[in-house]
Order: structure tokens, then sequence, then C-alpha cells
């Protein structure tokens, strides 16, 4: 799991740890060291190019975007399929479930 201190991995990875316990193996962490939030993805069949869905982690208990913290899950569901912002642990995964049911 990530280790990079901008993600504030006391926070990230607990989360992250979570997410991927109940997304399944498909899911990996995918967090670079210069990102502002800690994330994960997948791979989603796209016939015409390598697409993938990923999930953007908290990296604070609170929302401050000068100071790039971040509170809100952000569920990216591929090129072109937009993404959605959720509160909760436990919303984001009802979201990434749902859409995975369609894939």
């Amino acid at each position: 799991m990530t280790t990079f201190e901008k993600h504030n991995p006391s926070l990230a990875n607990p989360i992250m740890a979570k997410l991927l316990n109940a997304l399944g193996n498909k899911w990996q962490d995918c967090s670079y060291g210069d990102d502002c939030v800690a994330s994960i993805s997948r791979e989603i069949f796209n016939s015409e190019f390598d697409d993938f869905m990923a999930i953007y982690l908290p990296n604070s208990t609170k929302f401050n975007a000068e100071e790039e913290e971040f509170n809100t899950y952000s569920v990216n569901f591929g090129d072109g399929q937009g993404d959605r912002t959720c509160e909760t642990l436990e919303e984001a995964i009802v979201v990434v479930q749902a859409f995975e049911f369609t894939l």
C-alpha cells in the first residue's frame, strides 16, 4: 500500500485495505508519489483502447482545496464515462459495485 506522505497513509491505508477487500482482486493500488491523494484502479473492457476505473481516496478529514486536502472519494468510471463524488466509504463501494454490474 501507499507510503507517500502527501497521501496521508495513516488515513489512506486503512481505507484502501477496506476497499480492496470489498471490491476484489481486479483492483490494485495505483498511487503515485506526486499525486495529492492515494488511489486504486482496475482495468475495464473497452474494445477501442485500454481503459480503467479508479477511486481516489480522501487524504484528510476536512475539505480545503487550497491545501489539497480532500475528505471525499472520487470514483472515475473510465474515459468518457464521467465521475462521481462519494461522501463515505460505503457509498463509494455501492457506486462501484453498481457500475461493475453493468460491465
